[in-house]
């Protein structure tokens, strides 16, 4: 038995979900508030939300992607992934609402860009689709 544990420990310990903590899986956050198009706190952390990037205060369209990610959210079911820290010390979270991917939602919408810096094209699909289609920050291109 006391052998089974030993190896039992070493296989999860060498699988990557496991590698990284249960950060590496999607955990249910609750959500607290939306500061922008790309940041929320919840859990009592302040996320910036991985792989893609919304216009800034200020900005055509800042509102408007703002209130579309508070309509996303208000949904329930977030569930995130860690990825990273932030030069700001934020959380960096892959998130989903009720299985359904947030950035996909965002950039699909014409309301965020992939962010490709991190992401690695992640949301290029959603890109070229709001792109062709004119949505949000492509409506006049």
């Amino acid at each position: 038995m006391r052998l089974l544990i030993v190896i039992l420990t070493i296989v999860f310990a060498w699988s990557p979900a496991y590698a990284k903590g249960t950060d590496s899986v999607f955990q249910p956050l609750k959500l607290e508030r939306v500061v922008d198009g790309d940041t929320i706190v919840a859990s009592g952390q302040k996320i910036r939300l991985w792989g893609f990037d919304t216009p800034e205060k200020g900005h055509p369209l800042y509102k408007v992607a703002t209130l579309y990610l508070e309509t996303i959210l208000a949904e329930g079911g977030l569930t995130c992934k860690f990825i990273d820290t932030d030069k700001y010390q934020r959380a960096v979270m892959h998130c989903r609402v009720n299985g359904a991917d947030i950035g996909a939602m965002m950039v699909r919408m014409g309301m965020a860009r992939d962010f490709t810096k991190y992401s690695k094209g992640f949301y290029q699909r959603e890109q070229r689709e709001a792109q062709a289609n004119k949505r949000g920050l492509w409506a006049d291109q």
